[in-house]
């Protein structure tokens, strides 16, 4: 007779059987078409013919020394710092203001929020209407002070411009729901001896603030990072990654490499390159963020 099971083995098992609802649709959408991926990149598949030679490196090669992809990799991290930094500091400022408000603060809190559960299509939509060149309401308030009206969305700079304010308004209403959130929670004891020692203003954000609730900054600070990186909607409804790419991501051409052009092997070896960047990026954002905000 074999050797019988331990009960540390039957709970191991049993530990493993009940992991198996969750682990079966991680394989199947997300490690396989990962591996699928990685393998499509050494190759010259265009999406359509059935057959496919391999290339080896030749498309990572083609892609790292293409002038186009440095450009949408700078564009893609100029639009991620613009885009993680200011929300927090933004929804930080209403957070504070809006927890000193005992009536009605819920409701503030909820209608600032509604930025961010409004679908992205919907809210850049109303944005192309508000930065029309011809009949929008910021070039109305331009005219109105006798400037010279602006073609934002066609603007090498301006379009640019366009996509990280909207981007940063969408933010704002997580980050103050969060922060308000936070900021309720913190231990009033605490703020009320600090305040008979004397710390008020900055020193009280920076001494108890800012240290009770790290937790959800360091949280937002990879959130907001990530939603950045893959942003694709607000950058296809407002500017089409244009003019001449001036906002394409790398998410972005990624998009046009498969689906209109149909280079799937050069937009899988893109896909690999985006999926390294976003680890090292993520790595990186989290040891700041412990530097910044230890236990």
């Amino acid at each position: 007779m074999g050797r019988p099971i331990s009960r540390d083995g039957k709970d191991n098992l049993w530990s493993l059987a009940l992991l198996l609802p969750t682990l079966i649709p991680l394989l199947i959408f997300w490690i396989y078409p990962m591996i699928k991926t990685f393998h499509i990149s050494f190759t010259d598949w265009n999406y359509i013919s059935p057959t496919f030679d391999y290339v080896k490196l030749e498309n990572y090669k083609n892609l790292i020394s293409d002038s186009f992809f440095a450009k949408v990799l700078k564009n893609t991290l100029v639009f991620t710092f613009f885009t993680v930094v200011p929300p927090i500091l933004i929804g930080l400022f209403v957070a504070i203001r809006l927890n000193k408000i005992k009536a009605l603060r819920n409701f503030f809190v909820a209608t600032v929020f509604s930025s961010w559960i409004t679908p992205t299509v919907v809210v850049s939509m109303v944005w192309v209407s508000i930065f029309d060149s011809e009949s929008g309401i910021v070039n109305a308030l331009l005219k109105g002070v006798g400037a010279e009206p602006v073609k934002w969305l066609g603007g090498q700079t301006t379009a640019m411009i366009v996509v990280i304010i909207v981007t940063i308004w969408q933010y704002t209403g997580l980050a103050v729901l969060l922060l308000s959130s936070a900021l309720a929670k913190v231990d009033p004891e605490v703020e009320k001896a600090n305040d008979l020692d004397g710390g008020k203003g900055l020193r009280k954000l920076l001494r108890i603030t800012l240290p009770a609730i790290s937790p959800i900054l360091v949280f937002m600070f990879v959130f907001f990072t990530l939603n950045s990186l893959k942003a694709y909607d607000q950058i296809y409804i407002l500017t089409q990654g244009g003019p001449s790419g001036a906002t394409s991501t790398i998410l972005y051409y990624f998009y046009v490499l498969a689906f209109e052009l149909y280079e799937t092997g050069p937009a899988s070896a893109l896909a690999m390159i985006f999926l390294v960047i976003c680890l090292l990026i993520s790595a990186l954002n989290f040891f700041l963020s412990k530097l910044l905000f230890p236990k």
